[in-house]
C-alpha cells in the first residue's frame, strides 16, 4: 500500500479531535471547533483550533497548522512515515514497513539517528551485564536500584573498551551519523572517539520513547564532569527535554499532574518507589519551553529540588516560569537534607507522599524558605526588604484571585496592612509591566500575502464551503487581484464535484506556500445568521465589476491610441457597468 493509501486509510477510521485529544485533553468545544490552549506557544487564552469538518487544526497564536499526521509529527517529533505508523496502530491498520521516497533528507537523517542511537543503547545495555560492567552494576545496587528497574530505564554501562563507535561501524553506520547523534567525537588529532567512556548511562526518550540522547554517571574518582549529557543535536534539545517523560507520560494522562524532580536518579528510584508521574530537566535550568511542553499533559505541577540553597533557589525560578506561563504549581520540601531518591529509600512511598500533599504554593514557599535564616522578631526594615523581594513573585501571578489572596498572607505574616501591601505591589506592578514579556501575549502573526478584503472575504467563503464556487459562474482567475487569491480560486474551481471534505488537504499540498493563510481561514468562525450563498454572489458580483473597471480605466489611459478592436471593448465595458449600477442592490 503506498503513503497516500495509508493515509486515506487513516483518515476513513481516525478523527482529528480524538488524536489532538490524546495529547491535549483540555480540548473543548466551542461552536462548530474545538479550542484549547495551544501546545506549540506560550499562551493563557486558548487560540488552537481544531476543526472537525475540515479534519485539520490551526493555532491563530503562532500560525501553526495541518492535519493530523502534522499535528503528530510537530507534537512528538516525528518523521511523515513515523507519524504514519503511529496513527495506523491506534487505527487498527497493519503496517508494513515501505521505503517512501517523498522523504526528505532531513527526515531520513532524523530516521537514521533515531536507528543509530538505538543501536548504542542495545550495546551500552548489553555491556552493563558483562564482566566489564561489575562496577557500574555496584553503583546501581548502592543506590538501591533494582533489576526491573534497570531494565525499565534501559540503563547501561560506556566502557573504556571495547569501542562503541567501532561496534556501530561494524553494523554499517557511518562515523559522521556517530558523531552526529552525539555517540562520538572528532578530536584535534582528526580522530573519532566514544563520547562516553566509564559511565553508567541513562537513556534519554521523547515522547514516543525513542531513544534521542544519553547522560552518563562518571564511575571513576575525578572524572569531570560527574554528569554529562549528549550534545545538542538535530534530535535532542535539553531546553525542550524531560527526563523520565516516555515512562511517566501514562500516569501523567491519568492523574493529569506532574512530578518536576532534580536528575536522573531521583526519578529513577521514585518510578521504582510507584511514584510513576516523576520527571526532571537535564542538567538546566526549567525554561519557558519546558514550561510550554508541561502545561500540554499536566493541570498540576509539583516542583521538588534538592533542599539545599541552589536547590531552593531553582525551584523560585522554576516556580516564577511556570507563572509567567498561566500555570499553577506548588512547591515540595522534603525538610532534610536528604535528596528525593534518599528520602524514598530511607522512609518510604508513604512518607514521601505526605511531603507532596504538603507542598506549598510559590509564595508561602518562598516565605518559609526567607523566614528558615531569620529566627525571632523581625525589625521594621527587614520587613519591608522581605515583602519587596516576596513581591516579585505576587506579581507574576496571573490570576487575580489568588493574587489578592496572597496580598492578604503577605499582610497577615508580617502584621502589616493589606492596603500598604497593595501600594507596593501597585509600584511594582507598573514597573513590572514595563519590563517583563507577559508569557500568555499572542505571538505576532506570520507575514500572510496580502489582497484585497473582498477577494479575502470570498476566498474565506470557498473554503468554508468549496460548494459555494457554484455562486461565481462568471468569475475567472484574471478577475482577482493577488495571486494567492487567483490560485486558490482557480484550484477549487478545478475541484468542483469533488469530495469537499479533503479540499483543504488538497489546497495546502498544492499551495504550501499559502498553507498558513488557508487552513487560517478555514476554521476562522462566521457570523452564525450569514447567509453564505447570498454573501458569495455579492462578493463573487463585486470581485466582478472591479475588474471591469479596471480594465476600463487600463483602456480609458490609452484613449488616443486605441485598436478598433480595444475602442470597442472599451465601449462594451462602458455598457455592462452602466447596466451593472442600475441593477446593484440598494
Amino acid at each position: 500500500m503506498t503513503s497516500h493509501g495509508i493515509s486515506d486509510s487513516i483518515r476513513e477510521k481516525l478523527d482529528i479531535v480524538e488524536v489532538v485529544r490524546d495529547y491535549i485533553p483540555a480540548l473543548r468545544r466551542a461552536g462548530r471547533n474545538y479550542k484549547a490552549v495551544c501546545p506549540f506557544h506560550n499562551e493563557k487564552t486558548p487560540s488552537f483550533t481544531v476543526s472537525q469538518d475540515k479534519q485539520i487544526f490551526y493555532c491563530f497564536g503562532c500560525n501553526e497548522g495541518g492535519d493530523m499526521f502534522t499535528f503528530v509529527m510537530k507534537i512528538e517529533g516525528l518523521t511523515f512515515v513515523e507519524s504514519l505508523k503511529k496513527l495506523s496502530a491506534k487505527a487498527g491498520i497493519q503496517w508494513q514497513e515501505t521505503e517512501y521516497h517523498q522523504l526528505s533528507a532531513k527526515e531520513k537523517e532524523r530516521l537514521d539517528l533515531k536507528k543509530v542511537l538505538s543501536a548504542a543503547a542495545e550495546f551500552y545495555k548489553k555491556l552493563l551485564f558483562s564482566s566489564n560492567g561489575e562496577r557500574a552494576r555496584l553503583y546501581l545496587g548502592g543506590r538501591k536500584i533494582n533489576k526491573a528497574t534497570v531494565e525499565r530505564f534501559g540503563l547501561g554501562f560506556a566502557p573504556g573498551e571495547p569501542s562503541l563507535t567501532e561496534e556501530l561501524e561494524r553494523k554499517g553506520f557511518s562515523k559522521e551519523l556517530i558523531v552526529t547523534a552525539g555517540l562520538a567525537a572528532v578530536r584535534e588529532s582528526g580522530q573519532v572517539s566514544d563520547y562516553f567512556r566509564n559511565r553508567v548511562m541513562f537513556p534519554i526518550r521523547n515522547a514516543a520513547g525513542d531513544v534521542i540522547a544519553f547522560g552518563g554517571r562518571a564511575l571513576e574518582d575525578g572524572q569531570q564532569p560527574k554528569y554529562l549529557n549528549s550534545p545538542e543535536t538535530p534530535l535532542f534539545s535539553k531546553r525542550r527535554t524531560l527526563y523520565g517523560l516516555s515512562e511517566a507520560l501514562p500516569q501523567v494522562r491519568k492523574e493529569g499532574r506532574m512530578l518536576i524532580l532534580e536528575g536522573y536518579m531521583d526519578v529513577i528510584a521514585a518510578h521504582q518507589h510507584g511514584v510513576t508521574f516523576a520527571v526532571a530537566p537535564l542538567g538546566t535550568a526549567l525554561s519557558a519551553d519546558h514550561a510550554a511542553f508541561i502545561k500540554r499533559y499536566s493541570r498540576d505541577t509539583i516542583l521538588m529540588f534538592d533542599a539545599d540553597e541552589a536547590g531552593i533557589n531553582a525551584s523560585v525560578r522554576a516556580s516564577d516560569i511556570f507563572m509567567d506561563a498561566g500555570m499553577y504549581v506548588k512547591v515540595a520540601d522534603l525538610g532534610e537534607t536528604l535528596d528525593p531518591d534518599e528520602y524514598l529509600n530511607e522512609y518510604g512511598r508513604e512518607a514521601f507522599d505526605a511531603k507532596l500533599a504538603q507542598a506549598a504554593d510559590p509564595l508561602e514557599f518562598r516565605i518559609s524558605a526567607l523566614l528558615r535564616s531569620r529566627p525571632g522578631a523581625l525589625a521594621s526594615q527587614d520587613k519591608a526588604k522581605l515583602i519587596e523581594a516576596l513581591l516579585d513573585t505576587v506579581v507574576k501571578q496571573t490570576d487575580e484571585i489568588l493574587k489578592s489572596e496572597w496580598v492578604k498572607t503577605l499582610a497577615a505574616r508580617f502584621d502589616v496592612t493589606q492596603e500598604s501591601v497593595l501600594r507596593q505591589l501597585k509600584k511594582k506592578s507598573v514597573y513590572a509591566g514595563g519590563r517583563r514579556d507577559d508569557g500568555g501575549r499572542e505571538a505576532a502573526p506570520a507575514g500572510f500575502p496580502e489582497a484585497p478584503a473582498i477577494e479575502l472575504g470570498f476566498i474565506h467563503l470557498l473554503l468554508k464551503d468549496p460548494g459555494l464556487i457554484s455562486q461565481a459562474k462568471e468569475l475567472t482567475e484574471t478577475d482577482f487581484q493577488s495571486p494567492v487569491s487567483k490560485k486558490i480560486f482557480s484550484a477549487v474551481k478545478d475541484m468542483a464535484g469533488e469530495d469537499p471534505s479533503k479540499a483543504i488537504s488538497r489546497l495546502t499540498q498544492l499551495f504550501p506556500e499559502y498553507a498558513g493563510l488557508i487552513m487560517k481561514l478555514s476554521v476562522e468562525e462566521m457570523g452564525p445568521d450569514m447567509n453564505t450563498p447570498r454573501n458569495a454572489a455579492l462578493a463573487a458580483g463585486t470581485i466582478r465589476k472591479l475588474s471591469l473597471e479596471r480594465k476600463r480605466k487600463e483602456l480609458k489611459s490609452r484613449f488616443g491610441s486605441l485598436t478598433p478592436a480595444e475602442l470597442a471593448e472599451y465601449m462594451a465595458l462602458t455598457g455592462l457597468l452602466k447596466t451593472a449600477a442600475k441593477t446593484d442592490p440598494e
